[in-house]
């Protein structure tokens, strides 16, 4: 597997999320899901620096409130704010356009969601994917038979099809099943995410 930094690859990060479920179940007063500590860090530093093992920081953008912890990475947000993950990747993908010009056709976007604090045991899959140029031109990781969309790979030019007009609270993986797509096993780790407080126990978080 291949670990230089590629120029063809970005990354949006969405993390604008409200955590609606996280504090709806949780006993104790508690922060948003990117911002929960695992391992001494938080889950949004953990998928941050899994995308950089690839991805140059310039083509990674975080898509949520300026608040968060990015460092250097970009931080946009959807207009209006928290109106949905296909919302979240068009805004991404908007970035992408006015600071490096239109897709060419060897680019990729890695689509990541924020609370999956073990996202980086998924992600040499979609490295692979890339790499190959394989006629399946999406990839969606997948794992106990349950797609992950916020742990996709799609090219920049057929991203900019799909999200190409804004649409309000629609479904991301709607969106990426209207073109050609393949399916990704990946370890369960990988894509098990902090929706709610017993999500967030059984990864090993502490509140």
């Amino acid at each position: 597997m291949a670990s230089a930094e590629d120029p063809t690859l970005f990354a949006i990060v969405l993390a604008g999320g409200a955590s609606s479920r996280l504090h709806a179940s949780s006993p104790v007063p508690t922060v948003d899901k990117p911002l929960l500590v695992f391992q001494g860090k938080p889950v949004l530093t953990h998928v941050l620096e899994a995308a950089a093992t690839r991805v140059t920081t310039q083509r990674i953008v975080v898509v949520g409130p300026e608040s968060l912890p990015t460092g250097e990475i970009a931080t946009v947000y959807e207009e209006p704010p928290r109106s949905g993950p296909y919302m979240g990747v068009y805004t991404g993908l908007q970035y992408f356009t006015e600071r490096f010009g239109p897709a060419i056709d060897s680019e990729g976007v890695l689509l990541l969601g924020a609370d999956m604090p073990r996202i980086t045991q998924g992600l040499p899959y979609l490295f692979d994917h890339h790499d190959a140029a394989t006629p399946a031109k999406v990839a969606i990781a997948q794992a106990a038979g349950r797609p992950q969309p916020l742990l996709s790979y799609v090219p920049r030019p057929v991203a900019e099809q799909i999200f190409a007009k804004p649409v309000v609270n629609a479904g991301l993986m709607q969106a990426l099943r209207t073109t050609q797509y393949r399916i990704v096993d990946v370890p369960t780790a990988a894509v098990a995410d902090l929706d709610t407080y017993q999500d967030a126990i059984d990864a090993g978080i502490n509140f």
